[in-house]
């Protein structure tokens, strides 16, 4: 039996959404630099490969769960008209602001089981180390098969639960013991990097997210796997329905 308190977050009638909106919160001053420990300076790029994978010039992007902006502006330096970045965390779109720079991208609290947005109002949707976090994952690939247009696109950076393999155990030693000490030394927070190899453990594998998005009336045009297998890329289209 697992001794990490954050197990009870996925159990039947915990509320994960209220935890992960705290946790991000109380984060933000240090989230960026986190990443770029974790990731030994590599998030940024893989931000940039999703973000060149799907945007075309003068396109509109919703950036579902944006963070800091990082993924955001990304998709504006990959050519992207304007970029939407939704966030349930307030003091992460405050940072997300600033990098801005009064560049044409809108910040706004935002679920993404609920867009604030119209029927196929956007070219493109993404994400970056998000859709692990939401609690109804299927209800946030529909919103972004309903927002997207026909022929829309989608990106997904995240962390999968690793396949077995020989790699799997020192990722599992990597993500459960190093990650959590780091966490805690560079933000502060006693928990928040706790949680995140839980919630890997209880994510999907890529396979398994590449089914999800196919089941979702996705087509899924390109998965890759980066850093040893334990960052996973989807890229997909929604269908183009004939006159």
């Amino acid at each position: 039996m697992s001794t990490n308190p954050n197990e009870s977050l996925f159990e039947e009638g915990a509320d994960r959404a209220a935890y992960v909106q705290t946790m991000f919160s109380e984060i933000s001053p240090r989230y960026d630099l986190m990443n770029r420990v974790m990731t030994v300076g590599q998030d940024q790029g893989w931000r940039r490969r999703a973000a060149r994978a799907v945007v075309r010039p003068g396109d509109t992007v919703v950036d579902a769960g944006t963070g800091t902006g990082d993924l955001a502006l990304a998709c504006l330096n990959a050519g992207a008209g304007r970029v939407i970045g939704l966030d349930f965390a307030g003091p992460m779109l405050a940072r997300a602001v600033t990098k801005a720079h009064g560049r044409p991208a809108g910040f706004a609290l935002g679920d993404a089981t609920r867009l604030p947005l119209l029927d196929a109002s956007v070219d493109v949707w993404c994400s970056a180390f998000v859709v692990r976090n939401i609690p109804d994952l299927d209800a946030a690939l529909r919103e972004a098969v309903r927002v997207l247009r026909p022929g829309g696109r989608l990106a997904v950076l995240e962390i999968p639960k690793m396949e077995a393999g020989p790699l799997r155990p020192f990722a599992r030693v990597h993500f459960r013991q190093v990650v959590p000490r780091l966490g805690r030394l560079i933000s502060g927070h006693r928990s928040a990097y706790a949680y995140l190899p839980v919630s890997v453990d209880h994510f999907l594998t890529p396979r398994e997210f590449t089914t999800r998005l196919r089941a979702a009336g996705f087509e899924v045009t390109q998965v890759r796997r980066l850093m040893l297998g334990t960052v996973a890329m989807h890229v997909a289209q929604k269908p183009r329905r004939t006159p």
